[in-house]
């Protein structure tokens, strides 16, 4: 009998289904309906997509895992998701826990936490039927933030990010779900967001693949590579360099698993090869194993039009590369390589008709156990530990100021979270009254202005933020000023506050921990992970 990832499985594929497997997501109807119904008919494939408009929470998601995976003949469910924690999570329904990012792991430099948090994670996607996480980001972090990173990663001491990116991946997939060590060879440093344009730099920062060492030696499946060009190894992106794909992650680094593209259907990405279905030429000759073309979870709200548009670039993509073949450019022993290293990745990873499921609440509840542990260790008092915690008669109002989101940057879900610190604040002391940034409406003798925001800044080159200058507005005014930034750091740069909090999180334990920092229940035990700070 033939089996998933041997010899045999791959060598009896025709080029068409090796092509077909190398592409995500996959040409499977997933969430069936009558928009799937129309797209086989029109488009000859389904869209191996889940639709959040239509799959509007964990335990219905959870049931149509459950009977995709009992498809005939099918491989074992093998469904990607971006879900890091913090800035990033495609699972973002209101019941749902969501963990504090990668940051927060570095704030509380425990390598245990850092497991336990990955293993937490995998026990949500596991009982939801979503087995392959595209995390851990191991990009080094740096100041200022790049757009596209931020409090996505870890540290920027290399030997901290490699010791908590191993200990994560050894957590996710302990518990069932594929890790994946993203962006080869590391973002840091990057001051363009991807999505937007190429970035360019010279070298690596210094240990840059420390953290991608860490995760291969944890056995890692897979590792996705960047869009951006590292000239150092060669003068193009990333995805589309052999020296970089083969020459270092398989040669040098010995890195035996899956490799995957960034997101292809972005613009900046596939403009730089000629279009979608010459990046996946280019990505595939240069030593990818899987060519990312669309996201297999959707926001939803789109449009038949645009799931169609979806499907039809796919097929196209897979047209492409079957060309390739039949024109000499790609050999059929290149597809067999990728086909076999993917195929045991669903054997070990995907979900069976058989396969276990932790139930959903256990799960949950089991996460945000960790959450709460990891957002109480990372809280980080930058300033002014020595004026915490906050001692107010109760007759003294604290005075809350939101400073709305600037911006919308894509990758992005965290910016969308529930302001829940007044009411937090409110169960501490008995007179909190929330106000907008500008009001002048405080009542005589106020006793302290808590100035918060996930990322106020206006631009990426902006040096001061939003909520900076309303502590500097609200400190002329003569108040006691405590700035709390949920998102990047960078929020608090210039800042005059009488004393910043970095919660690295906007998340509601990280809202609790602030909370409890605030009025003295949490002595805070966060470390700022990063170097070249203006503090």
């Amino acid at each position: 009998m033939t089996t998933w990832g041997s010899p045999e499985a791959v060598t009896e594929l025709k080029v068409e289904a090796l092509a077909d497997l190398m592409v995500r997501p996959s040409g499977r109807a997933l969430a069936g309906g009558e928009r799937e119904g129309r797209l086989r008919v029109r488009c000859g494939q389904g869209s191996g997509r889940i639709g959040k408009d239509e799959v509007t929470g964990a335990q219905q998601l959870r049931r149509l895992t459950q009977v995709a995976s009992r498809a005939p003949q099918a491989l074992p469910l093998l469904i990607s998701v971006n879900q890091e924690g913090g800035r990033l999570n495609a699972l973002d329904w209101p019941h749902v826990v969501q963990m504090p990012g990668s940051q927060a792991l570095g704030a509380a430099a425990d390598s245990e936490l850092a497991e336990q948090t990955g293993a937490a994670l995998a026990g949500q996607l596991r009982a939801v039927g979503m087995t392959w996480n595209l995390a851990p980001v191991c990009d080094l972090a740096s100041w200022p933030a790049a757009p596209a990173v931020g409090t996505r990663a870890v540290s920027s001491d290399p030997e901290l990010v490699a010791r908590l990116t191993a200990g994560f991946v050894r957590g996710l997939q302990g518990e069932g779900v594929a890790a994946t060590a993203k962006h080869f060879p590391g973002l840091g440093g990057v001051r363009h967001d991807p999505h937007l344009a190429i970035s360019v730099t010279e070298r690596l920062l210094p240990g840059a693949l420390l953290p991608f060492q860490a995760a291969i030696e944890a056995r890692v499946a897979s590792v996705m590579v960047g869009s951006h060009v590292v000239r150092e190894f060669e003068d193009c992106p990333a995805l589309y360099s052999p020296r970089t794909v083969t020459g270092l992650l398989r040669d040098r680094l010995g890195f035996d698993g899956v490799i995957v593209s960034e997101n292809l259907s972005i613009p900046a990405v596939h403009a730089a090869a000629g279009g979608i279905a010459q990046a996946a030429v280019r990505a595939v000759l240069a030593g990818v194993d899987v060519v990312m073309v669309d996201s297999e979870v959707s926001r939803g709200n789109q449009p038949d039009r645009m799931w169609e548009a979806g499907a039809r670039r796919r097929g196209q993509v897979v047209q492409a590369l079957v060309d390739a073949v039949r024109q000499g450019r790609i050999s059929r022993a290149r597809l067999e390589a990728s086909a076999a290293r993917l195929l045991r990745m669903h054997a070990r990873f995907g979900l069976a008709a058989d396969s276990r499921q932790r139930p959903w609440q256990e799960a949950n509840a089991r996460a945000g156990e960790v959450a709460e542990r990891l957002a109480r260790q990372a809280v980080t008092v930058v300033r002014g530990r020595e004026l915490l915690p906050l001692r107010l008669p109760a007759s003294q109002a604290v005075i809350a100021v939101r400073v709305p989101v600037q911006g919308d940057r894509r990758a992005d879900s965290a910016r969308h979270a529930p302001d829940g610190l007044p009411a937090l604040l409110g169960g501490h002391h008995p007179a909190v009254l929330a106000r907008r940034p500008g009001s002048r409406s405080f009542p005589a003798g106020s006793g302290a202005v808590i100035v918060y925001g996930y990322d106020s800044r206006p631009g990426p080159g902006a040096h001061v933020s939003r909520a900076a200058a309303e502590v500097a507005r609200l400190k002329a005014a003569g108040h006691r000023v405590v700035q709390v930034a949920l998102g990047d750091v960078d929020d608090l740069a210039g800042s005059a506050a009488d004393v910043l909090i970095a919660a690295h999180s906007p998340h509601a334990a990280s809202l609790r921990a602030v909370a409890e920092v605030l009025f003295g229940q949490l002595e805070a035990a966060g470390v700022l992970p990063l170097s070249g700070a203006p503090w």
